[in-house]
């Protein structure tokens, strides 16, 4: 028997692009681009410089707070602190995720989100709806 490489591998490039939803809860989560692309490789790269300049010297974990917070993040909902909601923005995100306490608990969940392909394959029940929707 053959395996059908295209429903087990085949990753969605919106998926990639727009986050793929990393739950927290029944009602939280937040979107994650995919990481290991040639476009995050070059905003690595870019933050680095940016952050580190020119030497090979680098906070890792800081790295990773600001590529979620400038980058990697798209957006979240359900997301709270001492019970108020936490608006998504830029701002709030650089908060969270360039935190030392959050670097190796939620930074980590997200990041392994991240580079898990399972994360952002096609969705079938979505491209079945949609191909209903065009019959």
């Amino acid at each position: 028997m053959n395996i059908d490489i295209k429903a087990n591998y085949e990753e969605s490039i919106e998926k990639q692009e727009k986050g793929s939803p990393c739950y927290l809860g029944d009602d939280s989560f937040i979107l994650v681009r995919r990481f290991g692309t040639i476009q995050t490789t070059k905003e690595i790269e870019q933050l680095k410089r940016r952050l580190f300049g020119f030497t090979d010297k680098h906070d890792e974990q800081l790295l990773v707070g600001h590529w979620l917070a400038e980058h990697g993040v798209t957006g979240w909902e359900g997301i709270g602190n001492n019970g108020d909601e936490v608006e998504y923005s830029m701002r709030n995100a650089l908060d969270i995720f360039t935190n030392p306490q959050y670097m190796l608990s939620l930074n980590q969940d997200l990041l392994r989100h991240a580079t898990n392909y399972a994360n952002y394959l096609h969705d079938e029940m979505c491209e079945d709806v949609e191909a209903v929707k065009k019959s």
